[in-house]
């Protein structure tokens, strides 16, 4: 009886002590097409945190036409301040010898990646984070979606 009372609550301390996500969020291309002068926002509240780490979520396929992606984020408070902005570079494809990175099968992949871990968000405050793609084609084939994971 001790033992499963102790096991229980061993347990449920493991379970709640995990990153559970504050925000999370998936933006879905139109015929898997990115354009360059697309914005992509995603609007969350802070709730009360002051320290929050940033992950984009990238789901692909091998129509994409590059190995890499760069990609421009700016962190906006509700009174529009650029609170952090800068370029990313996520490695899509190996470079020696082209396989797909990160998780999937087949044709669709997704690859995550921590891009920002800020410490001065202002507890119960709208935040936007925009995202474009700084490639220098005007239009990318491949992406299927973007996502944002935000856990403090």
């Amino acid at each position: 009886m001790k033992r499963t009372i102790i096991l229980s609550i061993l347990l449920s301390v493991l379970l709640y002590g995990c990153n559970q996500p504050k925000y999370s969020n998936y933006y879905s291309f139109d015929n898997q097409i990115w354009f360059q002068d697309s914005s992509i926002v995603f609007d969350f509240n802070s709730d009360n945190s002051t320290k929050l780490n940033f992950e984009i979520n990238l789901s692909y396929d091998n129509n994409y036409p590059f190995q890499n992606l760069y990609t421009t984020y700016s962190l906006i408070d509700s009174e529009k301040n650029v609170i952090n902005s800068d370029m990313i570079e996520l490695q899509l494809f190996e470079k020696k010898y082209g396989y797909p990175l990160g998780s999937g099968v087949f044709n669709s992949f997704i690859i995550d990646s921590t891009f920002l871990k800020t410490q001065n968000i202002l507890k119960n405050e709208d935040y936007k984070l925009l995202i474009k793609h700084s490639m220098r084609s005007e239009s990318l084939k491949g992406i299927k979606k973007l996502g944002l994971t935000i856990t403090d």
